[in-house]
Parts: structure tokens; sequence; C-alpha cells
């Protein structure tokens, strides 16, 4: 049955509360009405749409609360029911146990698990961030994205001249000079069209990199968090709001070692028989804040200071992996202390942060296609 033909609405509001798990899929949402007993009193299916969605948030009342799991695809539904004014909460997937450990898993058993669970205050709930620490995340996340993308196509030319045995002696590649090498480089067959290609499309995101980075400059130059951040080496503007906006509020952590494991940075534990077992870290949390503390540690490392006596003392014992893993864990903490109380880091060099502030200022010109941009260009009559 459709949608349309099935909702009954008037039924549900006696004037008791009721509960409504929403199991999300990409085209599909699957709902389940629970009363304050506990009784199921409605089920529905409905496109997972903009139209659909509109649908099913205005047949709600303020006094229902909704449930969903923190998939890829709750933001937009979690948004419309807020600016309905009703209660909506996320699920944390991997603590709904009884979810993912149901024999008989379907939207139907999903659903009515999720709104039993809001209906007795069992439900483990995710962090929900702002909309501007969304947007932050987005923008950061989607830089890292591109990023990748041009190591992918750097790793491919890197293939293509390994396929014909061509060395070079250039310390980077992909430099002035390098560029100019490869452009000139006679290759057999359709290889010459690959690297040409492979070449166009390096510039692409070459020129797109630096226009991310620049809006995400401008973004952050009046951020106090983040130049406070700054102060430690090997933290520029961009890591520091790639740190922010994964933490998101840092007053939601009562300790230090709690922001460590929802970053994933904890060893996992075992326990049994009166032994503990602690094992590799957990890579539980979020993956970007593990990935950028890391990157940042493999540069913090080579400065004279506090954390490379650590790491040089744990490298000799387990290795240098182990060693940075070890090392990102406590530049967590500090940055955790460093939020909490609104400090810089101890061993700040003032020189080189006055150098890095200096950089962020320079790079922070608005986005080439910012409003204002694009304005002046349609006065001008300038195709965009």
């Amino acid at each position: 049955m459709s949608f349309a033909q099935t909702w009954h609405p008037d039924h549900l509001h006696g004037g008791d509360r009721i509960y409504i798990g929403l199991d999300v899929h990409k085209n599909l949402c699957y709902a389940t009405f629970v009363d304050e007993r506990g009784e199921v009193v409605d089920r529905r299916k409905f496109p997972n749409t903009r139209e659909g969605v509109s649908r099913f948030v205005s047949e709600l009342s303020s006094a229902d609360a909704v449930v969903m799991e923190a998939t890829s695809h709750w933001q937009y539904i979690y948004d419309a029911l807020e600016e309905a004014g009703v209660e909506v909460c996320l699920s944390h997937p991997l603590k709904t146990r009884a979810i993912a450990e149901a024999r008989i898993k379907t939207d139907k058993v999903d659903s009515e698990i999720l709104a039993q669970l809001l209906r007795t205050n069992f439900l483990p709930r995710a962090y929900v961030p702002s909309r501007e620490i969304r947007d932050f995340r987005a923008i950061v996340r989607y830089r890292a994205a591109v990023n990748r993308a041009r190591v992918e196509v750097k790793n491919r030319i890197h293939a293509l001249l390994a396929k014909h045995g061509v060395r070079h002696e250039f310390s980077d590649l992909f430099g002035k000079r390098g560029i100019e090498f490869l452009k000139e480089l006679e290759l057999s067959g359709v290889d010459k069209v690959i690297l040409i290609s492979e070449l166009k499309h390096l510039e692409f995101l070459n020129r797109e990199l630096e226009n991310l980075s620049r809006y995400i400059a401008d973004l952050s130059v009046e951020m106090k968090e983040v130049r406070l951040l700054m102060t430690i080496p090997g933290v520029d503007f961009y890591s520091a709001l790639v740190i922010l906006s994964e933490i998101g509020s840092v007053e939601r952590f009562s300790s230090a070692k709690k922001l460590c494991s929802y970053a994933g940075l904890v060893p996992g534990v075992h326990s049994s028989g009166g032994r503990v077992y602690h094992g590799r870290i957990t890579k539980q949390g979020s993956r970007y804040l593990r990935w950028i503390l890391v990157q940042v540690a493999h540069v913090a490392v080579r400065r004279e200071g506090r954390l490379r006596d650590f790491y040089l003392r744990l490298a000799r014992r387990k290795g240098k992996k182990v060693a940075i893993v070890a090392c990102a864990r406590k530049l967590l903490v500090w940055i955790y202390h460093m939020l909490i109380r609104a400090e810089p880091y101890c061993e700040e060099r003032k020189e080189l942060t006055e150098y890095k502030l200096r950089r962020m200022r320079r790079v922070a010109r608005p986005y080439p296609f910012s409003e204002e941009v694009v304005e002046r260009l349609i006065s001008a009559n300038v195709d965009t």
C-alpha cells in the first residue's frame, strides 16, 4: 500500500505520547509507532525523499519522540524533525546490541526495538553535533577525499613510468620542473594519452585543493580554538579544524581518557579468569581524528621536546609504529587539557606559531565561487 492510502494519524494522538522507531535506508524508511504502554499502534513505510520525509514529519505532534540509528542518511531527516519541533535522537549503532545481535533482523523488528528502547529509556544515544560543526566536518573531510584522489593520480603516474622503465632524478616529480619533464616525455601507444589525461586531472585536483585550503583558512582565521591548537608543532589551520570538528564540544567528555576512547586510541581489554589482557587499539570512533593525530605526531616528534623523548624511548622497546600511535594519544590528552583550560601548548615556540598564523592569514582569501564572487561575475556578465 502507498503511504498516502494507509496514513491515519488521528487515532495515534489521544493525548498519549507516541514513540516512533525509524529504520532508515537509502530509498525507504520504515516507522513503527509504540504508545506509552509499549503496544504497537501502527507501522508505516515511506520513501526516503524530501517529499516523503516532509509528509511524514507534517503528520507528527510535538508530543511525539522519534529515534533512528546514526547511519549515513540521517542528517536531513534529523534536521526536518528538529525544525518541526519533534523530539528526535540518534541511536549509537555499535551499542544498540539488541538489533546487532538479533537472530531475526528485518526493518519491522529493527524499528520496533528502537521505539521500545526509547520508550523505556534504555537507548544508547549518539552525539549529534551542531549544524556548524557538521559543516566544518563536511568541508575538512571533503578536502581529505580530494587529497586522496590526488595521491591516487600520482601513484598511477609512477606506475606508468615504471611500466616503461623511465627513471628520473627529481626530488619532487610533481614540482614545476618535474611536471615539465612529464609533459615532454615520449611514451609509446595509448600510454601517452593516459599520461596527458592524468596530468590534466592532477592540475585540476591541485587547483581544487588550493581553493579548499583558502576556504578552510577563511573559516579558521577568527577561531580562537584553532589559534590555540596551532601552538602545537605540526598543527596548522587545517589539522586544527579537523581536530576541533571531530571532537565537537570538548565539554561532553568528562576526562581525557574518554576522549581518547572516542578516538579509538585506547587498547582493547579482555578479562578472563582473573587475568586482564590489553590488545591493540580499538579503532572504534572517529577515524578522521585518529588519522590527523597520527599525521601531526609524525611531524611533532621531529622537534626537540618531551614528545620526541617519549617517542624515542618507546620506539626502542616497541617499534616506531607503536610509538607514533602512543604519541598520537598523548597529543590528544594534551589537546583535551588545552581546550578545557584555554591554555597554549606548554612547549610552544612563539616564532613558529607566528609563522603559521601569518601563513593562515595569507591563505585566507574568499573562496572563488563564494556568493559575493558569483554576484560580481553575474553583474559583469561573465560565465561562471
